[in-house]
């Protein structure tokens, strides 16, 4: 029999070796991986010099976790974040989505909601028009996201309502513009939940592109993958100034393309 001391000692050695491999591991992932494919030996800057990325420290569903970017200057011609890369480090496929940004948004904040198929860190990398990228990170306790199955009957009518959208704009009331968010309807099917009745797998099924134009001019283009939630919602800052049309075009893995149009109202006569 080992004396207690020793003992003690040894599970106190053993459990520190477990933290730190598991903390190597998620360094690994992310600088090993995921920052030499998508920006090979390009500066990161960290910290929230130019984006601000909020997520709840613990999620309450796993598959609809709401994220929010907010940017820490205005969209003008001369400088402006050109990308957003929105990354989900432990998710089968980390990059969730690439948000092309334009000056027409005024503001490059941008609200998503996510699948979290376990703990993980959550990054958004900022590219600007002029090279540089900016980085900021935040940690979520979330598991099975991408892999809890859909009811049978749900699943059934949210196929039916593939490529309906809605669409509202609310003014801003600090800054000249408007937030508007778009909701689509997709069951966004990961590829990796099981049918209930079969057993088998469901195929993947999932938005990988919304574009948005407002009266003819390139808002916003996101293109994504199985990260982003069943039923994709996006919230945006834009500037309405004389009111006019939304566009919204959604394609889809399976080849799927959906456009609608949207009327905004201008904004109300000062006084």
């Amino acid at each position: 029999m080992l004396p207690r001391i020793l003992l003690l000692a040894l599970l106190t050695t053993l459990v520190t070796d477990v933290l730190a491999v598991g903390a190597q591991s998620e360094v690994d992932l992310w600088e090993t991986l995921l920052r030499p494919q998508y920006f090979q030996d390009r500066e990161i800057a960290l910290g929230k010099e130019a984006v601000e990325l909020r997520i709840p420290l613990r999620a309450e569903d796993a598959g609809v976790v709401p994220v929010s970017i907010d940017a820490k200057q205005p969209q003008t011609a001369e400088r402006y974040i050109q990308r957003l890369f929105v990354f989900v480090d432990k998710n089968p496929k980390p990059l969730a989505g690439v948000f092309t940004l334009t000056p027409e948004m005024g503001e490059a904040d941008l609200a998503l909601r996510l699948r979290i198929n376990q703990f993980t860190k959550v990054r958004v990398v900022a590219e600007m028009n002029t090279g540089e990228l900016y980085m900021d990170e935040g940690y979520t306790r979330a598991s099975g996201g991408c892999s809890e199955p859909p009811p049978f009957l749900k699943l059934k009518e949210a196929r039916e309502r593939i490529g309906q959208m809605q669409f509202r704009a609310t003014r801003d009331p600090v800054r000249d513009g408007a937030l508007g968010q778009l909701m689509i309807r997709h069951p966004n099917i990961t590829g990796m939940q099981l049918d209930q009745r079969t057993r088998a797998y469901i195929p993947a099924d999932y938005v990988t592109q919304v574009v948005i134009h407002f009266n003819g001019r390139h808002i916003m283009t996101a293109e994504t993958d199985i990260s982003i939630s069943e039923d994709p919602s996006f919230r945006f800052f834009f500037q309405p100034q004389q009111g006019g049309t939304l566009e919204a075009r959604m394609t889809d893995s399976e080849g799927r393309s959906f456009t609608h149009t949207f009327e905004v109202d201008p904004p109300p006569a000062p006084g």
